[in-house]
């Protein structure tokens, strides 16, 4: 019975591992968790420690570091994954130390955390646009996944790698996740 337990609890365990954010991004670590929390004031002493993710949409090497725009995505509370059938509230940069490929990050999803530091204008195509900017000192880049569903009923049948139903052929529904 005690090994039973055991087993059970190393399970629990393990799948707990595979739900909480990864080391540097959890939670607790952070004073702001969403771009709409970000106030003026915030800016002044450039001391927030922020948890931001999205998808990057412009990477570029600079001298000594790489600076990136994203898209933000809320992000879940649980596992830090930028939410993908969310709404973008607003872009911001970030600035990562060190040197990273452009064409790596460029449309991938990655949390980060780090420092809020101060607003930078730029342009989103003609309109002017007040980004916050984020010291990076933690990420994790993304890999999107892919799953084949389908919504089952009584008169489906699995024939040859295909859905068929009694009133016709039909595909099976996609369904993208971050892991």
């Amino acid at each position: 019975m005690l090994k039973k337990i055991g087993l059970f609890l190393t399970a629990l365990l393990g799948l707990t591992a595979c739900v909480s954010a990864p080391k540097g991004l959890e939670t607790e670590n952070f004073t702001r968790t969403d771009l709409m929390q970000i106030q003026t004031q915030d800016y002044a002493c450039a001391c927030h420690h922020i948890r931001l993710g999205g998808k990057v949409i412009r990477a570029t090497a600079l001298e000594n570091r790489t600076e990136l725009e994203i898209l933000n995505l809320p992000v879940s509370s649980l596992n830090a994954k930028p939410l993908l059938e969310a709404h973008s509230n607003g872009r911001f940069i970030a600035y990562i130390e060190g040197f990273i490929d452009p064409e790596v990050v460029k449309n991938q999803y990655i949390t980060l955390g780090g420092i809020l530091k101060k607003q930078q204008v730029g342009k989103v195509d003609q309109a002017e646009y007040v980004y916050p900017v984020i010291n990076v000192k933690n990420y994790r880049l993304w890999k999107v996944g892919v799953d084949y569903y389908s919504d089952y009923d009584e008169n489906w049948r699995f024939y040859r790698a295909h859905y068929w139903r009694n009133d016709g052929f039909y595909l099976p529904q996609i369904r993208y996740y971050l892991y």
